[in-house]
């Protein structure tokens, strides 16, 4: 069954990749907003006529001001669910009972207790999900729930054919010095090494690459970098099912997507991570090697017809709860 849901604009890649289980979404905002970062799947409607940069500065208050009764976009009687990621879409949607929610939950922190306990307390209004297993073992740890774990998948058809032709370490990360992750080490580890970082807050001269052209740095570059303050990021899974060898720091979890020493190399010394990098620069067939383990691993278990199996799944289960 296709359902109507409505959402409102958040990380570009995970409302690109949702969009993916080819259910009818429509977007609080027009997706000229978000094109440099994805390319709007066909199943995702504009709510907006067009983009505008004052809907960058749209609060909580402006959206639930666009919903209020009489609204234009038939909200919520024309949608079956209404899907959230973030605490601020989920602040948009909150105080709206008329409609089933979704919300899907990264880092445990990022909603308030008072919030799982409204959630978790309400699974006719409710549903919640992570794709962080970290997130759902402390959410069962503190409230006994088991809530599902739907991590991430990608596409190995679109993700796909690296070559590994240019001898450069690629990074693919936000606002890196300023969220104060790993940063340090990724600086010292690659200090006079050739590298290329991209970030659309902070894009070079040239401006934000669009999606092609990151897919195109993910297959030519040898080596990619990976940093975050969780297990893994969107970039992260895309670059293993390309088939690109990983270096990263330890960081918890992550050993779960980067096998020391088989899909790449793990560690916290910035020696050790220059060493490696150096290693996969010089050595063309290592890299390859190791590429093809990040993809083997990729497919195994982090496909998009698994992550769009698992939240159509969810889609009808919840939908099956209505009325009860």
């Amino acid at each position: 069954m296709t359902y109507r849901i409505i959402y409102a604009p958040g990380h570009p890649a995970m409302q690109y990749h949702i969009a993916r289980t080819g259910q009818a979404f429509h977007i609080l905002a027009n997706w000229e907003q978000f094109d440099y970062w994805r390319p709007r799947p066909p199943n995702v409607k504009s709510l907006f006529d067009k983009f505008e940069d004052a809907h960058l500065d749209l609060t909580v208050a402006d959206f639930q001001n666009m919903l209020k009764p009489g609204n234009r976009f038939g909200f919520p009687d024309e949608f079956d669910f209404a899907w959230s990621m973030w605490n601020e879409q989920y602040k948009i949607f909150r105080p709206y009972s008329g409609i089933k929610k979704i919300h899907r939950v990264a880092k445990y922190s990022e909603l308030e207790p008072e919030d799982y306990d409204y959630i978790l307390s309400h699974p006719e209004e409710y549903a919640l999900a992570s794709y962080y297993r970290y997130t759902v073992d402390e959410i069962a740890e503190k409230y006994g729930v088991k809530i599902p774990l739907i991590e991430l998948g990608v596409s190995p058809e679109d993700y796909s054919g690296w070559t590994g032709e240019d001898p450069a370490i690629l990074s693919v990360i936000h606002t890196w010095k300023e969220r104060g992750w790993n940063y340090p080490i990724y600086a010292e580890a690659t200090k006079d090494l050739p590298t290329r970082h991209i970030d659309h807050m902070n894009p070079g001269p040239e401006g934000p690459l669009r999606y092609e052209q990151i897919l195109n740095q993910m297959r030519r570059c040898r080596v990619y970098y990976h940093d975050g303050e969780n297990e893994y990021t969107v970039a992260l899974l895309e670059a293993m099912m390309v088939g690109m060898p990983i270096v990263t720091a330890a960081m918890p979890f992550v050993e779960r997507h980067v096998e020391d020493g088989v899909n790449g190399f793990v560690s916290n010394d910035p020696k050790v991570l220059k060493d490696a990098c150096q290693r996969l620069l010089d050595d063309r067939n290592l890299a390859e090697r190791m590429g093809a383990a990040s993809r083997r691993m990729a497919l195994e278990r982090y496909s998009e017809e698994r992550w769009c199996r698992q939240w159509n799944q969810l889609f009808d289960d919840f939908a099956g709860k209505k009325g009860t």
